[in-house]
């Protein structure tokens, strides 16, 4: 009957009836388990700090209290503690009311023995599959922490901060960027990162559902209201309660839908299609789009409140192109990733093949770079990837000049680094050679930005005519 990832458990059994507690710590050790035992809620209480305990198995009413009182403070102490509540007095309120303070079951006196051990061990069962939920939470905040956010520029710098300021607080928050930056994995850092961390995420991309099935999506449906509807469902706000629901895309999202939005972040509360009445919902609301919604607003195709009320905290991630420092870092990263994948590989970058990529534009961002790190590394011959390995796959549009200030200032006959010392040089006569609004300005930090100028013997006019 005892699992064997149950037999080592640890029982607290506690009731006022010695013969009982006796007999039942009998069984309990004879299929494997490690039991203590005590006569009431006050005995109970003084054990229970002594030793780790998965498992209370408490009579309801004792001369010195109630299980219910032992639960509680047991809860307390420990909330992933399991409780078992055993009662001669068994009636619906008290089995709901225990169940709703945190009891993982009960069972009434007298019981089958067999009925009781299984009983035993589905809820030791139930309590392993938690904690090992919760270790699984712990290990995916830890993949999606801060540090997930690749990057050392000084605008990925207060990006991070701003982003783990926000995560502490409850209120919605919107996300800008073009497509590729990482919208999505900055609002899993911000949820894992925040209270709700340990509840749901739910992501939801916006333009993938079809318009007439967005109500019945976002907010469920019942039964009957309408052709296709043969059962309850609950929509994907529902399914985010105590946790987060991070709507990507949202600029895409219809005006019709924009007001349900909108009334959920006012009142908190849902309405399934073919209900009349509102539940109430828990969720925070990350907002995320690649269009300008101010713009939208003034062209009437964004709600102006819903606006508003996404944009008390707006988040925006600037593209690669603003972040040259930022290129090197991710491609050594993606680069170490996929040699993860496969056991004894040790790909590298050539000098030449990362000057490539410095000097590529990236309309496809951050996504695009991952895909073009995982093109290159399948195509090179041996273990460094050449410049040639490199190869770029955007649209005549998106690789325009405009887009890439070093190639927008190349000659013919000039080199990267021409290109690179011209830009720079620009930059600095641009901003009267101040170093911290040169360095913006070029999406590089200022220390960067001085190795550079003695790299290419970079000097002022001045300094040249002296």
């Amino acid at each position: 009957m005892n699992s064997n990832s149950n037999s080592a458990a640890s029982i607290l059994l506690v009731d006022d009836d010695r013969g009982f507690r006796q007999t039942i710590e009998v069984l309990l050790k004879k299929h494997g388990y490690r039991v203590r035992s005590a006569g009431g809620v006050e005995e109970a209480s003084r054990i229970l700090p002594e030793e780790k305990t998965e498992l209370i198995i408490t009579d309801l009413k004792m001369n010195d209290g109630s299980g219910l009182d032992l639960l509680e403070k047991a809860k307390k102490n420990d909330p992933d503690i399991a409780v078992i509540l055993l009662t001669a007095y068994s009636s619906v309120k008290s089995a709901v009311q225990a169940i709703k303070q945190g009891a993982s079951d009960y069972i009434d006196k007298p019981f089958d023995n067999e009925e009781f051990l299984l009983i035993v061990e589905k809820t030791l069962e139930n309590r392993n599959i938690r904690e090992e939920l919760n270790q699984l939470r712990e290990k995916i905040a830890f993949r999606y922490g801060f540090d997930s956010l690749v990057g050392v520029s000084p605008q990925m710098e207060n990006l991070k901060s701003l982003a783990s300021r926000v995560a502490s607080t409850d209120i919605s928050v919107l996300i800008t960027g073009e497509s590729g930056t990482g919208k999505e994995l900055l609002s899993k850092a911000v949820h894992f990162h925040s209270q709700r961390r340990k509840r749901k995420f739910v992501p939801v991309e916006c333009t993938s559902i079809p318009e007439n099935l967005l109500e019945s999506e976002f907010f469920g449906h019942a039964k009957g209201s309408f052709t296709s509807a043969y059962s309850d469902r609950k929509g994907l706000f529902e399914e985010a309660d105590g946790g987060t629901i991070f709507l990507d895309e949202i600029g895409d999202m219809p005006l019709t839908l924009q007001a349900k939005i909108l009334r959920f972040l006012q009142e908190s509360e849902i309405r399934p299609v073919g209900l009349s009445v509102s539940k109430k919902i828990d969720a925070r609301v990350i907002a995320a789009t690649n269009r300008n919604l101010a713009e939208m607003v003034k062209k009437g195709e964004f709600r102006e409140d819903l606006f508003y009320r996404l944009n008390v905290l707006p988040i925006r991630i600037p593209p690669l192109r603003e972040r040259i420092d930022d290129i090197s870092v991710l491609t050594e990263h993606f680069i170490r990733e996929e040699n993860k994948k496969c056991a004894g590989r040790k790909i590298s970058i050539s000098t030449e093949a990362m000057e490539k990529l410095i000097g590529h534009s990236w309309p496809g961002n951050v996504r695009e770079l991952e895909n073009t790190i995982k093109r290159a590394m399948a195509l090179c011959q041996d273990e460094r990837i050449r410049a040639g390995d490199v190869i770029f796959i955007t649209s005549e549009r998106a690789t325009l000049p405009v887009t890439n200030r070093i190639s927008a200032v190349l000659e013919d006959t000039e080199t990267l680094e021409d290109g690179q010392r011209k830009i720079i040089e620009q930059t600095l006569l641009e901003h009267d050679w101040n170093f911290t609004r040169t360095a913006s300005k070029l999406g590089i930090g200022r220390t960067t930005l001085w190795r550079k100028i003695k790299k290419y013997k970079i000097k002022r006019k001045e300094e040249v005519a002296t």
